[in-house]
Order: C-alpha cells, then structure tokens, then sequence
C-alpha cells in the first residue's frame, strides 16, 4: 500500500513540472506577440507623423509660392496686364468688324458676274445663213436678240448651235411669227426702205430670251453662339460654283478663333435652320454638300468650348 502512494505522488509531481513548463513557453510567447504589436503601434505612429511633418513642408512651401506669386504679380511688370489684355481684345474686335466689313464689300463685288466678252463672236457664228439679227442685249444673266429669217425653224436651229456652245443655262424662250412682205423689206433694207419683188413671199420675225449660263456664290459666315453676343469669327469666305451644279464645302465640327476653341452648335442655310439629321452628317463628316441654285448665305454658329 505504501508502494503504491509513493508512485502516485511521482506521476503528481511529473505533471505539475509539465504545466509550469507550458505556461512558462506560453507566456514567452504572449510576450513576444505584445512585443510584436507595440513595435507595429510604434511604427504606425511614426508614419503618421512623418506624412503629417511632410504635409506640413508641403503647404509651407505652396504658401511661400503664393507669396513670390502674388509678388511677382504686383510688380510694376504685371500691374498693367489686365489694362493691357483689354487694350488688346478691342483691338482684336475692331479689327474684326474691319475685316468683316471689307470681305461683305468683296462679297457684293463678286456676286456680279460681268457678261462673256466674246459672246457677240459666238452670236455671230450662229446665225443661220437664210437669216439675220436686227438688235440684241447683253447683260450680266440674260441675252435676248431679235431679226428676221425665211425659214420658220431657223431660230430654233440658232438655239441648238448656241447650246452647243454652252451659251444657256436652261431652254431659251423662241418667238416666232410670220411679218408681211413690206414689214419684212423694210427691215431687210433700213437704209433705202424699199419694197422690191421678191419670188420669196415668206418672212419670219424671231425674238429669242435666255439666262445665260452664270456663277452661283455661297457664302459662309462665322458667329459665336453665345446669348446676346452678335461676334463675328472672322469675315466672310465665298465659294464660285456654276449655277445647276453640285458643290461640296468643308465645314470643320471645331474652330479656333484668336486663341478661343469654339464647338459647331448650328446652321443656317438662307435664314433657315438646318433640320437635325442633315446637322448631325453635317458634323460627321466635315462636309456640306448642296445644288448651286443660287446666290446664298451660309451662317455657322459656333460655341465657346467647355473645359
């Protein structure tokens, strides 16, 4: 009996080795892992404080700057800068109402198209042999001519020749009617007035009208869109096309102006506003494309860019 409480006593005393032994290792390491978090708290701290000592240099400097800024600005070099710019903008704006009013000048001179110089020659060479031109005007859109001829569709032949020649823009208005023999002789010899036999009983009188082949003009002009401004971007520009034709002109979607980027908002053809969809091709493409019908004012609106 005796034997067996001295083992007990022996496995009592093993284990109380072992537990001193795990607490003593886990208390080593609990004191590791506060070493740990102290040193990781301490670190944090001193990250804090060295972005707040580097925000601190930072807005120090960005004042001294300011400082050298504002002094620099107030120096005589600068005082009159603003006075200056002013100076210069209603310079700019003069200049412009200058320009715009010469090209609006230019524009009127050119939409007036002087007659062909060697039309007279071409008339002439076009007259059928049976018939003769009594008197004809030129001006700078219209030919009209009138004479005599013994073949009814002699006029008409003269017509076809003068096409031929590209002479008129569209089909030519012919008159022609039958005159009586001493209406006739007396227009076929004004000077002496008189009325002989003739074995050809037949005389026809002609009058001929027709709008010459002519320039159409288009002009464009450059407005900033901005609300109760009338600021013109520049003067006019003119585009020369022959009447009946197709043109195609480029209209770029961004301008730039004395400095200013300017964004396309709008368009007006003759006054009237460009539908959307032919806007949006329009601003697409680059491009504008029309019939030359006639003389016609282009107005392109744009706004100032944003950012």
């Amino acid at each position: 009996m005796a034997k067996v409480s001295g083992v007990s006593k022996k496995i009592l005393a093993k284990k109380d080795m072992n537990f001193f032994a795990e607490f003593t290792a886990n208390a080593a390491k609990a004191a590791r892992m506060l070493g740990y978090g102290v040193a990781a708290g301490v670190l944090v701290v001193f990250i804090v404080l060295a972005f707040i000592v580097a925000f601190f240099i930072r807005n120090t400097l960005i004042k001294q700057d300011i400082k050298n800024l504002e002094a620099v600005l107030a120096s005589p070099d600068y005082a009159s800068l603003e006075e200056q710019y002013q100076k210069l903008n209603d310079k700019l704006n003069e200049m412009t109402n200058y320009s715009f009013a010469l090209t609006q000048m230019r524009k009127s001179v050119d939409q007036v198209d002087p007659a062909p110089t060697d039309l007279p020659e071409v008339l002439a060479k076009c007259i059928p042999s049976d018939s003769f031109i009594q008197e004809y005007s030129i001006t700078n859109s219209q030919l009209e001519f009138s004479g005599y001829t013994f073949t009814y569709y002699s006029p008409v032949e003269m017509v076809y020749l003068l096409n031929q020649k590209n002479v008129f823009t569209a089909r030519p208005t012919i008159s022609t009617e039958r005159a009586n023999e001493i209406e006739a002789s007396e227009k076929l010899d004004p000077v002496t007035k008189k009325v002989t036999a003739d074995i050809i009983n037949n005389y026809y009188k002609f009058e001929v009208s027709g709008v010459l082949v002519s320039n159409v003009h288009i002009s464009f002009i450059r407005y900033e869109d901005v609300e109760g401004s009338t600021k013109t971007l520049g003067g006019i520009t003119t585009e020369t096309v022959k009447a009946g034709e197709s043109y195609t002109v480029e209209i770029p979607s961004t301008y730039t102006y004395a400095g200013v980027n300017y964004t396309l908002t709008k368009i007006y053809v003759d006054d009237v506003i460009l539908e959307d969809s032919s806007f949006t091709d329009v601003k697409n493409t680059g491009n504008f494309t029309d019939i030359a019908r006639k003389n016609s004012e282009i107005k392109l609106f744009y706004a100032p860019a944003q950012g």
